[in-house]
């Protein structure tokens, strides 16, 4: 069995990349972390062969800690990296490597990166010198300059008649007021000039799901899961107001899949 460990900040990311990977008979998910300083703590003890890390997290920056991983273990893991932004250096990584994954993850780019691993990584868990792919240090210096490139993902909101720009994942939630989507963060609101289906195409699909015909949600910002009638199941919010939100039940399935239920 191929010993994987997936490192992401985001619970639905790691969710879905779970349940991705336990599609191969092959594959066994023997952790999750959900920070970097948690990733480096778990991986020593655990050993696992490749190690799927999201480059943006919480608390560090991903290529640090497999810098870290590669300087400190005797028999570092295989890195994968993943992200969410899609920039021309990574691009051109790709074409060197089949280890750079772009969220939303496709089942056939994932396969791809698979068929690598296997051969990267002997039955034995040793990595075969003659298969391995690019060195950390070539790594590092493409992820880098990528992501000196990429501006932060912001909308454009109205409130008080200023036009006010909010990072993405500052939104709790979106929904309809009138013609037009009004967007609910923590503790403010704001108004766009978007239809909630123009908001829903500028907004991540690996993070944001309409669970309604009336709402976008961030999933990453989801504090429960409630049944309701008929099938149905409400949504809390982590926002001060608890907000609750409706699935509607056509959406049930796929709601609860990318929260890992």
């Amino acid at each position: 069995m191929l010993k994987v460990f997936i490192v992401d900040d985001e619970m639905p990311a790691r969710a879905e990349l779970r349940y991705l990977l336990q599609q191969y008979d092959d594959i066994e998910v023997i952790g999750e972390a959900a920070s970097g300083e948690e990733a480096l703590e778990r991986i020593p003890e655990l050993a696992p062969d490749a190690v799927f890390l999201d480059i943006q997290l919480h608390d560090r920056d991903g290529v640090d800690v497999a810098i870290h991983l590669q300087s400190t273990q005797e028999n570092p893991p295989v890195i994968v990296f993943a992200t969410a932004y899609e920039m021309h250096a990574v691009r051109a990584f790709e074409a060197e490597a089949e280890d750079y994954l772009v969220k939303p993850i496709s089942e056939v780019r994932l396969d791809k990166a698979i068929r690598r691993l296997r051969k990267t990584v002997g039955r034995t868990g040793e990595k075969s010198g003659e298969d391995a792919g690019l060195t950390i240090k070539q790594v590092t210096a493409l992820v880098q300059s990528a992501l000196e490139e990429q501006k932060p993902k912001r909308i454009p909101v109205e409130k008080n008649g200023k036009i006010l720009l909010i990072d993405q994942q500052e939104i709790v939630y979106a929904t309809v007021d009138g013609r037009y989507a009004r967007i609910y963060t923590d503790c403010e609101q704001y108004a766009t000039s978007f239809t909630l289906q123009e908001l829903e195409l500028k907004l991540p699909a690996n993070q944001f799901y309409r669970t309604h015909r009336a709402f976008i949600v961030n999933l990453a910002m989801t504090a429960e899961l409630i049944p309701w009638f008929k099938g149905s199941v409400h949504l809390i919010m982590k926002d001060k107001e608890k907000t609750e939100i409706p699935v509607s039940r056509n959406a049930v399935k796929e709601v609860k899949r990318l929260l890992g239920f």
